[in-house]
């Protein structure tokens, strides 16, 4: 019996899959190693999240790597489960996020008690990539930057 439209369908769809899949796994292998710190006012933050954003490339579909900082203030860059970062030149935006209790307030709310909320120590300063001063270019091989010292 002859292979119906459908079945050509399904095989075709799979052999794209199968493409796409090699090429992500291809895209891993380029990726290089970062290495970076964060200081405050020169000592090192603790609890901070440093993301990469690809100049030129802010689409939604853009890698953005992330790292988090230690407590010596040093983070290692990932894009996605994958340790490293493309080459390239990036704006880089860090936050340090913090978990606050607040006390409820208004007596209209069903909830009881106090409530957590989430607020960045550094006041927003550096978390907009559009507005970010801070640059950092990721070369082929092992980068070790130089450190990104944050002043009030």
């Amino acid at each position: 019996m002859p292979p119906q439209p459908r079945s050509k369908l399904r095989s075709w769809c799979l052999l794209a899959s199968t493409a796409l899949a090699m090429t992500s796994c291809q895209k891993g292998e380029s990726l290089n190693q970062v290495e970076g710190k964060v200081l405050q006012n020169g000592q090192p933050l603790n609890g901070a999240l440093v993301t990469f954003h690809p100049k030129g490339n802010d689409g939604v579909s853009a890698v953005r790597p992330t790292g988090t900082t230690k407590e010596d203030g040093t983070f290692h860059l990932e894009s996605g489960p994958v340790p490293g970062a493309a080459a390239g030149d990036y704006t880089v935006t860090i936050v340090r996020p913090e978990t606050k209790k607040i006390a409820k307030k208004d007596k209209k709310d069903f909830s009881t008690g106090d409530e957590d909320e989430t607020v960045d120590t550094l006041g927003g300063v550096y978390a907009d990539r559009t507005k970010s001063k801070i640059a950092a270019t990721v070369k082929a091989g092992a980068n070790k930057l130089e450190p990104f010292d944050l002043k009030p």
